[in-house]
Parts: C-alpha cells; structure tokens; sequence
C-alpha cells in the first residue's frame, strides 16, 4: 500500500503527504526491524523503510526522464520523502537508541570529543569533510546509476544515521539547551543548516545517477539531454561545497556555494 500511496502523490506533487509518508516508512521499516530481526534491527531498519520508495522513485523519474521534465519537482519529491525519513528516525533514537549501534559507530568519535572537552577541538579542515562529502556525492551517483531508484537505500541510510545523530545529541541536552546551545554537546539544531545542503548535494547525485543510467539505455544521445545532466551535476557539486562551507563558517566559499546553487536552479530547465 505505501509504494501505491507515494507513487499517487508523487504524481499530485503533494509534498506535505509525502513527508508523511517518509514518516510512516521509517516507523513501520524500524518496528518491522524489530519484530523479524531482534537485535539486529539497525540495518534491517533502513532496507525495509527504503523498499516502499523503489519502485514510486523509479517509475516517476524514468518518465521525467522520457518526457524530459523538469528536475525541481524531482529533488521536492525526494527532498520530501528523505526529510519525513530523518524525523522518523530521529523520534526512534529518542525512544531507544540502543536499536541504532551501526548508526552511532559513524559518529561515535564525535561524540567521544563532545564528552570529553565540551566541543570538539581541533576538528576537521574544510578540505577534509569536502573531500568526505564528494566521496559520498560520488557513491550515491554510482549506486544509482547501477541500480536505479535515486540510490533509495543508500539515501535511507544517510537518513537513519542523520536522525540517529541529532536524536542522541537532544536526548543528552535540557528542552532550553537545545534551543539555546548552551548544553555540554552542541544543539542539534545548529547541524540542520548545512545538513541540509550536504543531503541535499546526495540527493541531487541519486537523481543524477537514475537520469543518466535512463538516457543511456534509452539512447538519449542529444546534447540538450547532457547539457541538462551536467548542470545537474554542478548544482549537487554546489550543494555539497556549500554545505561544507557553513560546517566550517567560511563565508566567502559558502557565499559563492549558495549564489551558484541559485544560478544553476534557474538555469536547469
């Protein structure tokens, strides 16, 4: 039923439902996680919350890819599902977050500096977590230009551990300390500006992987198709640099990230 419900809205371009719907895939992906495979449940959480989206991602943008639509709608629909992915998520960490051990593994050296000096001194450079980011930019494109769906899976996993993440940092702060920043660990809300941009970088790169993948089986050989692939390539690249420039405050690379994510969104058809 849930694959039918998002494939009818993602024809109505009702992203509100749609957000709901990324909601409700993770909680029944976690709870069903839970039932089929006690204690083993972080991986199998992400499979089955990403599984509802395949085939809706796949048949909506092989067919923008026939009639050459335009991508906007394509990254809202996304951007959507992932957003409603990452809350649920988010809510489960604050419920039990002994069910996400692969996902705190990610970060858990991060939180071992949060515990021990405050914030974490000392941190990675701006060319490192670029260079991260682009390497993760670059497995998404890969994965779904093999396999289709936007890289669904993957994409379900950059949820689970974005939600996990800011899930643990709230359960360890005060109601007024994550609204104030005040806490022993940073407000998770101070990570959803450039998470934002950096997911939604990879998300651009799953789209990119299944329209391209599309045209070459299709034969779309004409410039206009490439030319319209490679601005969508630049416009994650940008997302990606952006995202980067404001997790290190630096203003004059995140100020020409954002203006070329604003040129490259008006000159994508």
């Amino acid at each position: 039923m849930l694959p039918e419900l998002i494939l009818r809205e993602e024809k109505q371009k009702n992203y509100p439902l749609l957000f709901s719907l990324g909601l409700v895939s993770a909680l029944v992906g976690i709870k069903l996680a839970q039932v089929l495979f006690p204690g083993k449940s972080a991986f199998a959480a992400v499979m089955f919350a990403a599984i509802p989206m395949v085939f809706p991602l796949v048949d909506v943008f092989l067919k923008d890819e026939r009639e050459k639509e335009a991508h906007s709608p394509e990254i809202m629909i996304y951007s959507a599902l992932f957003a409603g992915q990452v809350i649920g998520f988010y809510a489960a960490s604050l419920i039990d977050p002994s069910l996400f051990g692969m996902q705190v593994s990610v970060f858990e050296l991060r939180l071992v500096e949060f515990g021990v000096t405050g914030y974490a001194t000392g941190g990675p450079s701006f060319v490192s977590i670029l260079v991260n980011n682009m390497t993760v930019f670059s497995f998404i494109f890969a994965v779904s230009a093999l396999i289709g769906s936007a890289g669904a899976f993957i994409l379900s996993w950059n949820a689970s551990v974005l939600g996990v993440f800011l899930g643990v940092l709230t359960s360890e702060l005060s109601d007024l300390e994550v609204l104030t920043g005040d806490g022993m660990v940073p407000t998770p809300l101070a990570y959803v500006p450039h998470a934002a941009f950096e997911m939604g970088g990879f998300i651009v790169a799953g789209i990119l992987g299944t329209m391209m993948s599309a045209a070459v089986y299709r034969r779309h050989f004409d410039r206009d198709t490439w030319e319209d692939l490679t601005k969508l390539f630049f416009t994650g690249i940008a997302m990606v640099v952006t995202g980067a420039a404001l997790e290190m405050g630096d203003v004059t690379v995140f100020f020409a990230g954002f203006v070329s994510v604003i040129g490259l969104s008006f000159w994508m058809r």
